[in-house]
This record gives structure tokens, C-alpha cells and sequence, in this order.
């Protein structure tokens, strides 16, 4: 694919500093200008202060000039306004939702030190840890390595996700048709997802840990700090296979600490062994927590509504 992975986001907040705190101690590294990183750099959240909560851009990366002309001229035959900037970048807003989809040509992503594969576990007749803890007890609260992904609200969810699809080129990883669609740019199951919503948000957005004890110790240590911050977890999803523990962070939003993802290195492959059947049963996870209702109708979802409209 020319897309190959997800540059960041920039949201506008009525309190960045609040959150930009909350980010250091979470371990994110930047600024709001520059954004926000993870231990292996990659993909950056930017913040700037606005009246509500509102996510305002999406940055991809595509491989070279070539690609950002052939998805040029895709938006532009599909109807688009398409923005061209100095710099290279293509840029078009989906009317749907108000943001601004980036592109821009970029190196591929540098990933940080491999995580080797951890000890095996202890089993019904099976020792392989005698006489000594899991090394997992002595896991620490530390950064997340990376971006991995976000969840667009949208009350047009067939428009926005032509735009991303047809014109920007993202592929399907799994959907369900006028509720959820899971998209990718990169090898990991989604980069964006998309789901129906009555005004445009940001629904979640999540940063890839090493492993569930890396999840655990870093979504404990701050929870310890703001204990009501807890959303939802420990689980694992069906649609993607990863781990997951949501927190709240103080802008209102959901911030999923995750590892294990699936990842799509064959788009054949996946299409014949891994596309599994996928439905409302197992929309929210293969075990774990029911979905709590906030997650479906955020708590703030009036102070959104209010906030849309006075910016018609």
C-alpha cells in the first residue's frame, strides 16, 4: 500500500495543559506544538485549546510524491476539495466530521528495540517456573512504546468512510456495515476506526505497551494517582486480538493502553484466514468487562451536542 502508517493526530481541548501534564505522567514525551510521543518517537498527538473537546487533524504517511498525486487525483474525481501545501502535503476535510485528513510522504517508521518473547508461563502440569516468581510481578510503570490507533465519531459514517477508503486509501480490516468499520494504513489491524455517531468525536485513542504486564503496571500506577480515571478493562478484543485497559484522560476522552495486535502482512492471508466472522456478539471483546454504557454515550456527549452547535 502507498499509506503506511499513522503520523498522528492534533485535537483541540478547553484545558491542553491539564493534559499535556497528564501525558508526562504517563511517560509521553513533547510538547503541544510538536505533540506528543511515545518511547519509540513515531506517531505524535498535538493538542490546542478550543471550546470543546474536538479532534481537528489526522496525519498519514505515504510513500513518495507519486502516491500523494495518485490520491490527489482520487479525491478530486470523487468531488473533494483538495488542499495542496508547500511542504507536499495533500489535505482535504471531510464534511462529515470537520477534520482535516493529512498526507504527506515519510520515512517508514523506526521501531524501537525488539521485545523478546516472554517466559512461558506456568501451566496445569506443565512447570517451566520452579521455585521463583513471574517475572511480571516486578514490571514497572514506564512509557508506551507508540501510537497505534484512534476511533472518529461520525454522523455520516458511509461518507467518511468512502473518503478514507476510496480517496485517501486506507484498507478494511473488519466492519460491520453502518456501525463500525476498522481501517489501516500500516500492518496493524487499525489505524482508524470509524463508528456512528450523532456529532463528530473522538472516541478513543490508544498507545501500544510491550505486553499485558507493561498494560497492567503502567494503567495501575495511574490509576493510583486518579483512581476515578478507570473506563473499562483488563479484556481482550475480538477485532484485533489485542489486550486492552481504557482510562479517561482529563480532557473527557478514552486513552486504550494495548499490546499484542494483530498485524496484516499479507492482505490475502488475512482476507482467507483472519478475517473471521465478526458481529454484535463479539463487537466489544472475546472476555473481559461488559462495555460500559459511557463508552457508547460519552458523559460529556450534551456538552459535545452544545459545543457542534454553536459552531453551525
Amino acid at each position: 500500500m502507498s499509506l503506511h502508517r499513522l503520523l498522528g493526530f492534533d485535537v483541540s481541548v478547553p484545558d491542553p495543559d491539564a493534559l499535556a501534564t497528564w501525558y508526562g505522567a504517563l511517560g509521553l514525551e513533547g510538547t503541544p506544538n510538536d505533540g506528543y510521543a511515545g518511547g519509540d518517537g513515531g506517531g505524535r498527538v498535538g493538542l490546542d485549546e478550543g471550546p470543546f473537546r474536538r479532534l481537528v487533524s489526522i496525519h498519514v504517511g505515504a510513500d513518495d510524491d507519486r502516491d500523494l498525486e495518485a490520491i490527489a487525483r482520487r479525491l478530486a474525481d470523487g468531488g473533494a476539495a483538495v488542499e495542496r501545501t508547500d511542504e507536499g502535503t495533500v489535505a482535504v476535510v471531510d464534511p462529515a466530521t470537520s477534520v482535516r485528513m493529512r498526507v504527506s510522504a515519510a520515512e517508514p517508521e523506526r521501531r524501537g528495540p525488539a521485545v523478546p518473547a516472554p517466559e512461558e508461563a506456568n501451566r496445569p502440569g506443565t512447570t517451566v517456573r520452579a521455585n521463583r516468581r513471574a517475572p511480571g510481578t516486578e514490571a514497572v510503570a514506564r512509557a508506551p512504546r507508540r501510537l497505534g490507533h484512534l476511533v472518529l465519531g461520525t454522523p455520516d459514517l458511509a461518507a467518511t468512510r468512502s473518503l478514507l477508503v476510496d480517496g485517501l486509501g486506507f484498507k478494511v480490516s473488519d466492519e460491520i456495515d453502518g456501525i463500525i468499520s476498522f481501517l489501516r494504513c500500516s500492518t496493524d489491524h487499525h489505524n482508524v476506526a470509524l463508528v456512528s455517531s450523532p456529532v463528530p468525536l473522538l472516541q478513543h485513542y490508544s498507545w501500544e505497551c510491550d505486553d499485558l504486564d507493561h498494560v497492567g503496571a503502567t494503567a495501575t500506577s495511574v490509576l493510583r494517582r486518579d483512581p476515578d480515571g478507570h473506563v473499562w478493562g483488563i479484556g481482550r478484543h475480538f477485532a484485533g486480538s489485542n489486550f486492552y485497559w481504557y482510562l479517561r484522560d482529563p480532557s473527557g476522552a478514552f486513552l486504550e493502553l494495548y499490546s499484542d495486535l494483530d498485524q496484516i502482512t499479507d492482505d490475502e492471508a488475512w482476507e482467507r484466514d483472519g478475517r473471521t466472522e465478526f458481529g454484535l456478539d463479539r463487537i466489544a471483546n472475546a472476555w473481559g468487562p461488559e462495555i460500559p454504557l459511557e463508552f457508547i454515550e460519552p458523559a460529556d456527549l450534551a456538552d459535545l451536542q452544545a459545543g457542534w452547535a454553536a459552531r453551525a
